[in-house]
């Protein structure tokens, strides 16, 4: 006697259902596990904070968001810069136009492991800093110092940041607050623009492959699922190290004479060129320039260490061997150009500063480090902005007797 198809059916329907109430109950728990570690844990938020540029390789996401509870203590505007208003691209009347630039210590970025977490609030930023102190201290003009620095970013990005975007905004100045990311290169055979670290898709979207198509539809998913935002943070990572353990900026410490001699033969034709390239073009738009060298926690005398530095200070002898060379070549290229260098390791050495806190790890500012940085900005900025006899004697009216 035959035996009846329906039941063999319908246990076939039920282990298919079976699993695939499990598959969904496994990705919700893994959705909701990724939610609660990056709002929790990591106090970040869930979406993409970056997006790739055409030019710029990558950009922030226009209105991203980090909060504790209704706090919110990273704003992205409209513009992609870290200020929680918008900049209209039209200046207004009487208003005095600031642009900060620069990688992660400029943006503010927190630290992570294995540094204790520590964040950096809207209101903690140099630049939040230096525009209430410019503010209050030349009162009848309205200042904006506009945070317009991304993670990452090298010299060369602010070139192509400049020409695409920022010029259009009529900028009366701009600060280049950098170093930690490419002004203390070493190896000789890195390619300043060809081996940037954090071109993750190229090599993907140039060589078509079934890993490039699941990077491109964890990128998609990434914009939705907080759990694919992890993974494809984590493999952005990943692939920087392995491009880092391939050819990177920084080679391995051998010797002072070494570190310094490979440093000198590929210099000029990398930060230092893009550098002279960016203030070519604000010259050319008689737009002003500070140079800045960034703060770096192995050049803070050890005396002069809170606790919480020396617990995580790590001795870097290329940075240490370099430091001299940089600021001397940065030193060169201002004279050059007639524009203010500011070596913030100077105010950061200062003894009044003995066990006060001013860095999160190696290079990054807690609100502390921020303040100092724009303290020493701020005379360089007032001189800047003060108008000059010549520029008095151009926009005096006729018989005003200047």
């Amino acid at each position: 006697m035959p035996v009846p198809a329906q039941p063999v059916r319908r246990s076939i329907v039920g282990r298919i259902g079976y699993i695939l109430f499990l598959l969904t109950f496994t990705v919700a728990c893994v959705e909701l596990g990724a939610r609660y570690y990056l709002g929790h844990v990591l106090h970040k938020a869930s979406e993409n904070k970056f997006r790739f540029n055409s030019y710029r390789v990558y950009e922030h996401v226009p209105g991203y968001e980090e909060r504790e509870g209704d706090h919110v203590r990273l704003a992205i505007n409209a513009n992609g810069f870290r200020r929680s208003a918008d900049v209209p691209q039209v200046k207004p009347p009487g208003t005095v136009r600031i642009f900060f630039l620069g990688g992660s210590a400029a943006h503010g970025i927190s630290s992570a492991a294995p540094y204790p977490v520590v964040h950096v609030d809207q209101t903690e930023t140099v630049d939040a800093h230096l525009e209430r102190l410019l503010n209050r201290s030349m009162p009848g003009q309205r200042i904006e110092v506009i945070n317009a620095a991304v993670t990452g970013y090298q010299v060369f990005q602010h070139t192509q940041y400049l020409l695409t975007e920022l010029l259009s905004y009529d900028p009366d100045m701009v600060i280049f607050f950098d170093g930690a990311n490419d002004h203390f290169v070493n190896d000789t055979n890195y390619r300043y623009m060809e081996d940037f670290r954090y071109q993750f898709w190229r090599q993907r979207l140039q060589e078509p492959s079934a890993g490039g198509l699941f990077t491109y539809m964890g990128h998609w998913l990434s914009r939705h699922s907080a759990a694919f935002r992890g993974y494809m943070a984590w493999s952005m990572i990943r692939d920087a190290v392995r491009c880092g353990e391939r050819v990177d900026w920084q080679a391995a410490y051998m010797d002072d004479a070494t570190t310094v001699r490979n440093h000198k033969a590929v210099a000029q034709d990398q930060f230092l060129r893009a550098i002279e390239t960016n203030l070519f073009l604000l010259e050319r738009d008689s737009v002003k320039a500070v140079l800045c060298l960034q703060p770096m926690l192995v050049l803070r005398e050890p005396a002069l260490l809170a606790a919480e530095e020396r617990a995580f200070l790590h001795e870097d002898p290329n940075v240490k061997a370099l430091y001299p060379v940089v600021l001397g070549e940065l030193k060169d290229v201002a004279q050059r150009w007639r524009v203010p260098l500011v070596d913030l390791n100077v105010p950061f050495n200062d003894p009044q500063h003995r066990g006060r806190q001013l860095l999160i790890d190696y290079c990054h500012l807690n609100g502390a480090g921020g303040e100092v940085c724009a303290q020493a900005l701020l005379p360089v900025v007032q001189v800047l902005l003060r108008p000059s006899p010549v520029d008095s004697l151009a926009t005096a009216p006729e018989g005003s007797g200047t």
